[in-house]
């Protein structure tokens, strides 16, 4: 048959500890594994299905637990491999089926849908429990007038540098070449933590502070030095410190695919083809040209075939990957720039390598470091496991979002002939977050980076067109969504801008210029997350996804929460949500957290209704 009976669609299991005895079983373990399925499922045998070594194994599983809303059956899974793969077969009165992490399915199908557990794997856990805030170091504050670039003094490119007055509207890009600077450094933000505290925010990330010409600092002329109208490598060991007082993390960011056209290596190599650095550059195979980022000259690609490349940049023990992990600078993580691209060139497509390669040498300087790499497109099978440990969830979180309140098309932003205005359906936006989290194993998709606003793409008010509501409904989103939240700066605030450098304004510390409702939105939801243990480590099931309403459980062995979000107009009509999936019984009162309100389960439903254009709600369970 091709369709299921609706009763299949009640069945649930997700890698959480919920459902698994152990989310991070060392091999040799045995874990137990559990499944949820309705009450009186006619169901004949139940199997867990694994491939240990490549064929399949059935292990009958038993009914061990049976309540008003559904009956729990288990099984025990040796962990014998790094990577184990799993998931159910269930035989019922009208023949077989299958539940894996898509869900439920007629057919057996590929294995990339199954649910996985990591054999000795050690996720890095404090991450989950963080909310990062994104800071480009040039705009954020000026907190040491003396080391500001001079104006008219040469710089990249052919332009001399332009100083502007701080709260100025950044000039487009070809008119002044990313040589505008307006004084922000790392004292600025030294200086605000406590304003940062304040919000809730308890990690920072930083675009690039090393040695550069452009106010982007992408174009590294040096990593072994921070900028010096950054404030040079004593401003960064006094932010460490003084985040280090306030128990905050700190990841900075870096360019292993280019380094700035300046920067002695490439200098070496145009000046001597025999240089040791002359390998460190991929050229054109039939020009022999130097090939540059998408063909910007200031940015020269690096070619990862060199074996010595690979020492300098991440095996030695002084390289720049493992230098910023050392004491006294002691940063909690990387983010790596432009990780789609890197390592990749025509026949050589060595990133595999080099992230694994990479791995070992992050790790080696401190095992909990966070390896986090920028992705627009689909990074799953680089986190496995063995690679890196998160990446930008640009297509699994950021841009579905993005589009499901406004504008957020990546090619509408870019005024591309690609671009789509229309507004994203929402059983899109489940569709596409789903999609991307079957591809990875759950224990990673823990870790993934989620925003909606960054550097390189417009501000959540240039997506919404101003609507506030709308942004507060995708801010509920990426609080209430596996992985770890980070807002990027001032947008908090309700800070404008479309596409860079219009969305790398200066922050502005007059308050009278701030949207202090929407800031306070953020210190309350950014409190909830903080707070709960299913939002921080829980599992994710989609409950409902329809019309403009969206709504998703995340529940642990501590907690249990049901996170909404409603784009419409005012007064939504009353929607049913059968929470008998989310295994909520009749009686059940559910309280949200933002106003207190509480919620009561009648005949397997949650009835919603009259809730406000761009209301969230994050509704936790009662025991």
């Amino acid at each position: 048959m091709t369709h299921l009976p609706e009763w299949t669609t009640l069945i649930h299991h997700d890698s959480s500890d919920v459902y698994l005895s152990d989310m991070t079983p060392r091999i040799n373990d045995t874990i137990t594994v559990k499944i949820r399925v309705p009450v009186d499922a006619p169901i004949k045998v139940l199997y867990l299905r694994s491939r240990p070594d490549g064929e399949w194994k059935r292990i009958k599983m038993s009914k061990t637990e049976t309540t008003d809303v559904c009956e729990w059956w288990s099984a025990e899974m040796p962990i014998r491999m790094y990577h184990n793969n799993y998931q159910f077969h269930i035989l019922a009165d009208f023949g077989s089926f299958y539940f894996n992490q898509y869900g439920v399915s007629p057919i057996d199908s590929p294995d990339w849908f199954n649910f996985t557990v990591l054999g000795d794997y050690d996720p890095v856990e404090w991450v989950r429990e963080q909310v990062f805030y994104q800071i480009f170091p040039e705009r954020f504050d000026n907190g040491d007038s003396s080391n500001d670039r001079i104006a008219g003094t040469p710089s990249i490119m052919g332009k001399d540098v332009q100083v502007r007055d701080w709260g100025d509207i950044p000039k487009p890009w070809l008119e002044t070449k990313t040589v505008e600077f307006f004084g922000g450094d790392l004292q600025g933000i030294t200086q605000h933590l406590d304003y940062l505290e304040d919000l809730g925010v308890t990690a920072i990330y930083l675009n690039p502070i090393f040695d550069a010409e452009t106010n982007h600092f992408y174009d590294i002329r040096n990593f072994d030095k921070v900028a010096d109208n950054l404030g040079g490598d004593e401003a960064l060991i006094e932010l460490r410190q003084a985040m280090t007082n306030r128990g905050m993390k700190l990841m900075l960011d870096i360019t292993p695919n280019h380094i700035g056209f300046h920067n002695d290596w490439f200098q070496s190599a145009i000046n001597d083809p025999d240089s040791e650095t002359a390998e460190f550059f991929y050229r054109h195979p039939d020009t022999q040209e130097f090939e540059y980022w998408l063909g910007v000259s200031s940015l020269v690609k690096l070619n990862y075939h060199s074996q010595k490349l690979r020492d300098k940049m991440y095996r030695n023990s002084d390289s720049p990957i493992r230098k910023w992990l050392q004491a006294p600078y002691s940063i909690d993580g990387w983010r790596l720039d432009v990780a789609n691209m890197t390592g990749n060139y025509w026949q050589h497509q060595e990133d595999v390598e080099v992230w694994q390669e990479m791995r070992k040498a992050i790790k080696d300087e401190n095992s909990d470091a966070y390896m986090m790499g920028e992705y627009f497109q689909d990074s799953s099978k680089h986190l496995q496991g063995d690679e890196l440990d998160a990446t930008m969830n640009y297509q699994g979180f950021n841009t579905p979002v993005r589009r499901w309140i406004g504008k957020g098309d990546l090619g509408v932003e870019e005024d591309k002939d690609f671009g789509d205005t229309n507004i994203f359906p929402t059983e899109s936006l489940a569709i596409q977050w789903k999609q991307y989290m079957t591809a990875i194993p759950y224990i990673v998709a823990l870790q993934q980076f989620n925003q909606i606003g960054s550097h390189d793409i417009s501000r959540p008010m240039w997506v919404t067109e101003g609507d506030t509501a709308l942004i507060k409904a995708g801010t509920a989103l990426l609080m209430g969504f596996p992985g770890t939240p980070c807002v990027y700066y001032a947008d908090e605030i309700g800070m404008e801008g479309g596409h860079d450098p219009d969305n790398r304004r200066c922050m502005p510390w007059d308050e009278n210029l701030w949207d202090t409702d929407l800031r306070s939105f953020h210190q309350h939801v950014i409190a909830i997350r903080k707070n709960s243990h299913a939002l921080q480590h829980g599992g994710f099931q989609i409950i409902y996804a329809g019309g403009d309403l969206v709504a998703f459980q995340r529940q642990s062995s501590q907690e249990q929460m049901l996170v909404v979000a409603y784009r419409g107009d005012d007064d939504m009509p009353a929607v049913n949500l059968n929470v008998i999936k989310a295994n909520i019984a009749d009686s059940t009162i559910l309280t949200d957290l933002l106003t207190d309100t509480q919620y009561t389960v009648a005949d397997g439903t949650l009835t919603l209704e009259g809730l406000a254009h761009g209301q969230s709600l994050f509704l936790k369970v009662s025991k």
